[in-house]
């Protein structure tokens, strides 16, 4: 062998090499944009239903009950639906964040933003209607007149269960935003 087809097949090689190496970093954003697609399609189903309960629970099922004769007065009635309407723009809005958020559209920076924005949207959700809903169920009961042991009793009851599953929500909620946020961080090593 010579030294030219030395050259040659070194040559050949290296060209491989960067080849794989291009093709290696394609799959390795691949991976990464599949995994923070999948947190952020978890996140924007959940946001989906909780906009979809709100609207049943404040828009359908509480009227309803109240056309019914069910005895709610008036202003226990204006409180719950004006506490639901706001959880519902708020969520609503919430809602709209997540729908403007695509991978495949927005530069890293941009998603980076708009993650942060709805962050901080879902913490202060979190906060408002945790201590929202407990004040308006205390209002609603005085307004009611309903300080009876056993709607205490199932009130208590059904507030710890709200607590229970909004807690799981919330904890399986958070990992997503992390895991979005840890995706985004190494795709931004890849833009």
């Amino acid at each position: 062998m010579n030294l030219d087809e030395l050259k040659k097949g070194w040559g050949v090689l290296n060209e491989r090499l960067s080849q794989n190496e291009v093709i290696s970093q394609r799959i390795i954003k691949e991976m990464i944009l599949r995994k923070t697609n999948a947190a952020y399609d978890s996140i924007y189903r959940a946001s989906k239903w909780s906009l979809m309960v709100i609207f049943l629970l404040g828009g359908l099922l509480l009227p309803f009950a109240k056309m019914q004769g069910m005895p709610i007065y008036r202003e226990t009635f204006i409180a719950m639906e004006t506490f639901i309407f706001l959880g519902f723009l708020f969520e609503g809005y919430m809602f709209y964040l997540l729908s403007r958020f695509n991978l495949n559209t927005m530069k890293v920076d941009e998603a980076m933003r708009s993650m942060l924005k709805y962050k901080k949207m879902y913490i202060n959700n979190q906060r408002c209607a945790k201590y929202g809903a407990l004040l308006i169920i205390i209002v609603c009961m005085g307004l009611q007149n309903a300080f009876t042991p056993l709607v205490i009793a199932l009130t208590i009851l059904f507030t710890l269960i709200a607590f229970f599953l909004g807690y799981t929500q919330d904890k399986r909620l958070r990992q997503s935003l992390q895991e979005i946020e840890d995706g985004l961080r190494e795709l931004k090593e890849y833009e």
